[in-house]
């Protein structure tokens, strides 16, 4: 394409200097003529040789447009072809700066760096460990009877070295390990100023709803049936112990919640009724007679 833009270009030059020439000798007749020196036939020939090399000069001129056109647009094409590879190196190049920027799908601090600046990662190996504590969870296991009246919900104190933060049971386990026939509870809280930190040992308080008016006895009364429930001993008038199934409520601390079996007022045995036979004689209190078990009244409110 670039040698026929060149060709056209030297053939127009040529059809310029062929036009030139033409109109050179058409003036001339002309003069020759009005002198009367020549005839009009030379003249006319010299008109007619000065319009064909005009048009030959138009034609070679058209052609050399047409060149030049059909060149522009090729180099149109030509450039527009180096602008789609160039976004495509730039594609190419912006992904491989990507690459080299580690972004963390979730903020938080850096836990572990297994590799060191300059080693070579391999696929699949982990390059940071982050961690997101603002807020943590504590999990605690707790006895059968207890986690009976733990709820999802309740209110919750984690205490740990760093400080104490509160938050509310997450998760109680439907399940009852068969090792320790204890119960996994989970407290979640949020850690502001990041007080604790993870894989600590921490203490777990949940607060229960309060119970107005409930019935409760020392936990130290509360002994075991011979059919596996619960029961405890009454200080009857007569003098006589008697074994009295109860139904257990919340248990805090020393003291449990009577549900049902002991009412207001009853005297409960705390002391010597392990073993104590059912309708055995008993004294209450202390003094100098022996009895066969001592009792102490305990059931209240």
């Amino acid at each position: 394409m670039e040698e026929d833009a060149k060709k056209a270009q030297t053939d127009v030059q040529t059809a310029q200097a062929t036009v030139d020439a033409a109109k050179r000798v058409f003036d001339s007749r002309e003069t020759l003529l009005r002198e009367g020196a020549i005839a009009q036939k030379l003249v006319e020939d010299a008109r007619v040789a000065w319009v064909q090399a005009q048009s030959q000069f138009e034609v070679a001129e058209q052609h050399l447009r047409s060149l030049q056109t059909v060149s522009r647009v090729e180099q149109v094409k030509s450039a527009g072809a180096q602008v789609e590879a160039a976004k495509a190196h730039l594609a190419n190049a912006e992904a491989q700066v990507s690459y080299a920027e580690v972004r963390s799908p979730i903020s938080g601090i850096v836990a572990d760096r297994p590799l060191n600046i300059g080693e070579m990662a391999s696929s699949g190996s982990a390059l940071f460990t982050i961690v997101d504590i603002s807020e943590v969870v504590a999990r605690a296991n707790v006895p059968v009877r207890q986690a009976a009246d733990i709820k999802v919900g309740h209110a919750a104190t984690i205490s740990g070295p760093g400080g104490e933060i509160t938050g509310k049971v997450t998760v109680v386990s439907p399940a009852v390990d068969p090792n320790t026939t204890t119960v996994e509870i989970w407290v979640q809280a949020k850690n502001p100023g990041e007080k604790l930190k993870p894989g600590i040992t921490a203490q777990i308080t949940v607060e229960e709803k309060d119970i107005p008016d409930a019935l409760i006895v020392p936990a130290a009364a509360l002994l075991t049936s011979d059919e596996g429930g619960d029961k405890v001993m009454i200080a009857g008038s007569d003098s006589l112990a008697h074994e009295q199934p109860v139904k257990v409520g919340v248990r805090e601390g020393d003291d449990v919640q009577i549900l049902d079996g002991v009412k207001e007022g009853q005297q409960v045995i705390t002391q010597g009724g392990l073993g104590l036979d059912d309708k055995a004689k008993i004294k209450v209190g202390g003094g100098d007679e022996k009895s066969d078990e001592k009792g102490s009244p305990a059931a209240g409110k």
